[in-house]
């Protein structure tokens, strides 16, 4: 992974691993070392989320950084509401289920 373009995506990028690392109710799966010793490298990090509506669920990181919200078998539709509502640019979001009939179900598409 090569490192991020400058000081500036440095900071902003850790500070969303940095309030992570505050959540109780959460967790870092992998990565989440940041180093600017050389450079600005930050580790592909991975966030598991159990509280909706976090800020690293709702912002654009633009860095390496993907947060990971398990949503329970009986809330499906209020996940695809959730994806689709939070974000207001879009850009980034989605959905992995085991169901091969997920989009017959798919109430949004």
């Amino acid at each position: 992974m090569s490192a991020v373009i400058d000081k500036a995506a440095f900071k902003s990028i850790k500070d969303y691993i940095d309030f992570a690392k505050g959540i109780k109710r959460g967790e870092i799966i992998t990565g989440g070392k940041c180093d600017d010793s050389k450079g600005y490298f930050i580790e592909p990090t991975q966030l598991l989320q159990l509280i909706l509506n976090l800020k690293t669920m709702q912002e654009e990181i633009f860095g390496p950084v993907l947060t990971i919200y398990v949503y329970e078998d009986n809330k499906f539709d209020e996940t695809l509401v959730l994806c689709d509502q939070t974000s207001p640019y879009a850009l980034t979001g989605a959905i992995w289920a085991k169901d091969r009939d997920f989009w017959l179900k798919c109430p949004i598409n």
